[in-house]
């Protein structure tokens, strides 16, 4: 006769995974194992194991869902990103291409406030851009322009305050501009909402647009 303690639960878990088939050898097993279910009866290990795939394929089904939303969104927000492109093309002057950007983005793409800051020629009264020395833009942000890398988050008052002055804006999306003539810039993205722009969320479109404006503005500079 064999000892039970000669066997762990590992045991029986192992050998059930190296022999998949080992109930379709022995099929009155099925009729005597039972589980219990989430209501509290008992139930057989077929139904169990039915239980088990309906679940599992609802969880798949909801994945695929959120993948499928997500697509949706990306496919929307590529459209409006590209008409926003298309009309900043047709700019010939920065002052329109700044309006142009502020208002495309505050209307379309969910955002409270947008500015550009440059290190271009000083900014006047009435200019919807803001200047800022090329030397504090780099020591402010040196991982967004050196490397090119957009960010997102809540950003500490001072970086709020340049970007936005009194403004009260609770997170930040930047975006790094660099233009071939050396000046550089940062694109900057503002909502009231903390959560709004979390450190994970994806700046794929943004580092684009950022890209785009860059080329762009080498036809701007003095």
């Amino acid at each position: 006769m064999i000892n039970n303690d000669e066997f762990s639960e590992e045991d029986i878990v192992r050998y059930l995974k190296q022999h998949p088939s080992f109930f379709e050898h022995h099929p009155m097993l099925l009729k005597r194992l039972h589980l219990q279910h989430d209501s509290g009866q008992a139930i057989s290990l077929i139904e169990r194991q039915n239980h088990i795939f309906r679940q599992e394929n609802r969880d798949l089904i909801d994945r695929l869902n959120k993948f499928i939303n997500v697509a949706q969104r990306n496919d929307r927000l590529f459209l409006k990103l590209q008409a926003l492109v298309l009309k900043l093309i047709e700019c010939e002057q920065l002052n329109e291409m700044a309006a142009i950007l502020q208002k495309g983005l505050i209307e379309n793409f969910d955002v409270d406030d947008v500015q550009l800051v440059l290190s271009h020629q000083v900014s006047r009264d009435g200019d919807l851009w803001l200047h800022c020395d090329k030397h504090t833009l780099l020591k402010q942000f040196p991982s967004v322009i050196k490397d090119q890398k957009s960010s997102c988050g809540i950003f500490d008052e001072e970086t709020r305050s340049l970007l936005f002055g009194q403004t009260p804006m609770g997170s930040l999306a930047l975006g790094a501009i660099k233009c071939k003539s050396g000046q550089v810039g940062i694109l900057a993205l503002g909502s009231k909402s903390d959560a709004h722009f979390r450190s994970g969320t994806d700046t794929l479109f943004l580092s684009h647009l950022a890209n785009v404006i860059s080329r762009l503005l080498d036809r701007f500079s003095d």
